[in-house]
């Protein structure tokens, strides 16, 4: 039952109760306060009734000082005193009050005086009455409603806690009360429906039953039948208004130990119904139910199942609700992780027995570069799979993925995706050898050209040229930029680099002027870029920027000055010199990298209002799998120039084993005799800077090396 009354309206009653039988007309009211936790609320009440107050502060002789003229309260915050002679004439002539805390709160209770006596006897036997008293009056000072008993209860047993069951399901045993204090849990357990622990007084043992029950209510709430379980852990249906959520969510949803409480309740120890739920037909049935490791461990198991059986886009689906319900329940935690990186698995999976099974042998840069469908999604899925690491490394042993998801990770990311490079490697050798590749497409050193019209309108305009920016990492670039400014509209399209897919060609050709202006020639036996029959060196590139009106911005340069101008050419250059490094976890760093550059995008489009934006690259690169065995090849002494995927040098051997470049070939400087396996083969290459950074590199035919992503950004 609740309270009737509150703290302030209990002492007005008393006060005025104690006027009413005194004898004299004016009396002085003594008012002994056990504790001294009334003072506030005796003095107000005080107040209202017209009454002075005085209240001691070190010995009860100090009201004596000032014999009162009009009706008063005096207030001492202790235990009455035996020293009575001190106060007789206020006994004949006043009234006397004796009420603490816990007193006046079980006054407060006018249809239970019985039980409310309870109140009283816990703040009396109570080892810190501080906290107690602290309890009774913020659930009985009027502020938000008047408490039940049976809360109030709970509250005073558990140090404020207002629910018994929700407390034992989130602390366990480390907050449990001892003594007559856990015999009065157990009661208020067993009123609050907790029938499994009636008549147990151990304090793990009711910790143990309590979850128990919890971890079955949730079950039954998502569809176990409850009969399977043992009459005293069937949850009762719920009474009353509204739509009720087993108790165990409710913990979840607002404790701030989730990743505790996911150690807890997905343990492999703490198995709450092991027998049930391994014998249960459909696991997926009770996907939703986030608790209990047996559960967790059926579907891990059944998901491999599927997997190993190909029903990849069934395993995508299921692993993206299983995650969803993790993640909502229990934030970033290794379950969690493990269930985000199933779908990544099983997404790859799925491109890679697509591309398997289609053999799809059409124009290459529509192939790999279309947007929406294009295969640059297999070089994402296998990037976003890298970058998430090992989740099982951090769950605990006996979860079977710890010894069945590298294995399916590896098999993904090792064999199968570079099955997949050296089948598109040889259709872009097919297509090349076929004659007159790659027409129709939209040429990186055409940009300026085609652009012509937005870049010489008179609006401002941002050019963000980022090194080796692949197409799924612009992708990714764009995804971003998407969400952190939804004003904006971006638009991706495919572009074509200049071959061999090399920093030094591909940001030569972005510049200004006309596409037929752009080529490349072998000069004295080096490849060299031109625009209008004049090399492009770093110095001149700059140069023809800043002639058409750009201001040249290196990042890191020491004060990057120049953003207050209305055609700006920012150059990014870290992603290349990660890669080329050959840092052991680049594909983390290449994460973190564009982090970096979205975060910059975005400060310098938000602050400086550039009516249009372009991201654009040079190349993109090659990321083979980590443990690949290279065909390190040897150029012929006579080469020129020798890069990792490419030689240059005049009148070469034809039998050389290697790549001749030429100015008058098909492709512009391919000539006719060039081996164009090597240039697309993933695991061949020359030796030139040793192989340490095999993992990583470009300059050859590869569409991951030489179709782009160009990102548009105008304002909506």
């Amino acid at each position: 039952m609740p309270a009737t009354k509150t703290l302030p309206q209990c002492a007005h009653d008393a006060i005025e109760s104690a006027i009413d039988e005194a004898p004299d007309e004016e009396p002085v009211i003594l008012w002994w306060d056990d504790g001294g936790y009334l003072r506030d609320i005796v003095r107000n009440a005080s107040k209202q009734l017209g009454c002075a107050f005085q209240a001691v502060e070190q010995t009860p002789l100090e009201l004596r000082t000032e014999a009162p003229r009009d009706r008063a309260v005096w207030y001492v915050p202790h235990a009455s005193s035996d020293d009575v002679d001190w106060f007789k004439d206020v006994e004949h002539t006043g009234n006397v009050i004796e009420q603490h805390i816990g007193k006046l709160a079980a006054r407060c209770f006018e249809t239970d005086r019985l039980q409310a006596a309870s109140i009283r006897t816990a703040y009396e036997d109570a080892d810190d009455r501080e906290t107690v008293a602290k309890t009774l009056y913020e659930e009985l000072n009027g502020d938000g409603g008047l408490p039940s008993l049976q809360g109030l209860q709970t509250k005073i047993v558990l140090d404020g806690h207002d629910d018994p069951v929700q407390f034992v399901l989130e602390h366990g045993t480390e907050q449990l009360p001892s003594g007559d204090d856990l015999t009065k849990l157990q009661g208020l357990l067993v009123d609050n429906g907790m029938t499994p622990v009636d008549g147990e007084h151990d304090a793990q043992t009711i910790v143990d039953r309590t979850r128990r029950w919890g971890v079955a209510e949730w079950l039954v709430d998502e569809g176990l039948d409850k009969s399977v379980l043992p009459t005293e852990y069937q949850p009762e249906p719920h009474t009353g208004i509204g739509v009720s959520r087993p108790e165990l969510r409710s913990v979840l949803s607002k404790t701030e130990r989730k990743q505790e409480l996911a150690r807890v309740y997905l343990d492999p120890t703490q198995r709450f119904w092991h027998d049930i739920l391994r014998t249960h037909d459909d696991p997926w049935d009770l996907v939703d139910c986030p608790v209990d490791a047996s559960l967790e461990h059926r579907l891990w198991e059944e998901w491999t199942r599927s997997f190993y059986a190909g029903d990849y886009e069934q395993c995508a689906t299921q692993a993206k609700r299983r995650h969803e319900r993790l993640n909502a329940t229990y934030g970033d935690v290794p379950w969690t992780e493990l269930w985000d990186q199933a779908i990544d698995i099983a997404t790859l999976a799925n491109e890679l027995e697509t591309w398997e099974e289609t053999g799809d042998t059409g124009d290459v840069v529509k192939l790999y570069g279309d947007v929406e469908d294009g295969t640059w999604q297999i070089d994402n899925a296998v990037f976003n799979l890298i970058v998430s690491g090992e989740p099982e490394a951090a769950l605990p042993e006996e979860h079977p993925a710890t010894t069945k998801l590298d294995d399916l990770r590896s098999s993904l990311v090792e064999s199968r995706y570079l099955d997949y490079l050296t089948d598109l490697g040889e259709l872009v050798a097919e297509q090349i050898d076929a004659g007159s590749p790659f027409v129709g497409e939209n040429h990186v050193h055409q940009f300026f050209a085609e652009e012509q019209e937005h870049l010489q309108s008179g609006q401002s305009v941002a050019l963000f040229i980022v090194d080796a920016l692949r197409f799924d990492l612009a992708h990714e670039l764009a995804e971003s930029i998407r969400c952190e400014l939804p004003q904006l509209e971006i638009d991706e399209s495919k572009w074509v680099s200049t071959l061999p897919s090399d920093t030094e060609f591909g940001k030569a050709a972005l510049t200004p002027g006309s596409k037929f202006s752009f080529n490349i020639e072998l000069q004295d036996g080096e490849l060299v870029p031109e625009r209008n029959g004049r090399k492009i060196t770093n110095y001149w590139r700059q140069t023809l920027l800043e002639n058409e009106g750009w201001t040249y911005i290196v990042q890191d340069d020491e004060y990057e000055s120049g953003w207050g101008q209305s055609r700006v050419a920012y150059y990014w250059n870290d992603i290349d010199e990660t890669g080329e490094t050959e840092l052991t976890d680049f594909e983390e760093l290449f994460s973190d990298r564009i982090d970096a550059i979205s975060r910059i995008i975005c400060e310098k489009l938000g602050n400086s209002g550039f009516d249009r934006a372009y991201i654009l690259s040079d190349h993109g690169f090659v990321s083979l799998p980590r443990h690949v065995d290279i065909d390190d090849l040897h150029p012929p002494s006579d080469a020129e120039k020798v890069t990792r995927r490419w030689i240059a040098g005049e009148d070469l051997d034809e039998d050389a084993p290697g790549v001749l470049l030429g100015e008058d070939a098909h492709l512009g400087y391919l000539n006719d005799d060039t081996k164009i396996s090597i240039l697309t083969d993933p695991i061949q290459r020359f030796r030139n800077q040793g192989l340490p950074d095999a993992r990583f590199y470009h300059g050859g035919v590869l569409p991951q090396e030489f179709v782009l992503n160009f990102i548009t950004i105008t304002q909506e």
